[in-house]
């Protein structure tokens, strides 16, 4: 009698350990890529608020002086300097640039480390000398959507591109985005 209770204070076999260890890993298969598109899809909103403020800026600008082109903007039919400008690869946080080209009138700059990279290109000029349009570009990478194969502006490449029409009047064409969300 003896005998059979110290075997049984011994602890777990090693078929128990490993069942364990099985549950552990099947439950992680399905929780680690729920994370990464949660924390993509975070990171995404954060974009979409930094994009309102740059429409913002390009509206206001456009209602006060009738055309988006200013001596703070850059010329017609170019593109601003990707924003923040860092030699670290897109998804790294770095600080928003205020004196980067194209940008230093930028009212809202975004507080704290930004993990995309902003650009904007305006449009062309119409028959009254305004310019009414400006492509909004945004490079991302985010770590659940697999390698940087995506080219974007400013020679960068991610795994993510945004990329929008906005207008003077305040609409904007349907948004192109790849991977789509």
């Amino acid at each position: 009698m003896r005998y059979n209770r110290r075997r049984m204070d011994r602890g777990f076999t090693l078929v128990e350990l490993m069942i364990v260890v099985g549950i552990i890993g099947m439950i992680a298969s399905l929780a680690i890529p729920n994370y990464l598109k949660f924390t993509a899809r975070t990171q995404r909103t954060e974009m979409m608020e930094t994009v309102s403020k740059i429409q913002l800026y390009l509206k206001n600008t456009y209602d006060n002086v009738g055309t988006m082109s200013t001596s703070s903007t850059v010329n017609p039919g170019e593109s601003s300097a990707v924003n923040p400008a860092t030699p670290d690869p897109v998804g790294i946080a770095a600080a928003w640039n205020t004196s980067a080209h194209g940008w230093s009138d930028f009212q809202f700059p975004p507080e704290g480390g930004v993990k995309m990279r902003y650009s904007y290109t305006l449009g062309p000029v119409d028959a009254s000398g305004n310019v009414s349009d400006v492509t909004i570009s945004v490079c991302g990478a985010f770590a659940g959507l697999g390698a940087n194969t995506v080219v974007c502006p400013g020679s960068m490449s991610g795994n993510y591109l945004y990329t929008e029409v906005f207008h003077g009047n305040g609409s904007l064409d349907p948004p192109t985005e790849f991977p789509a969300f």
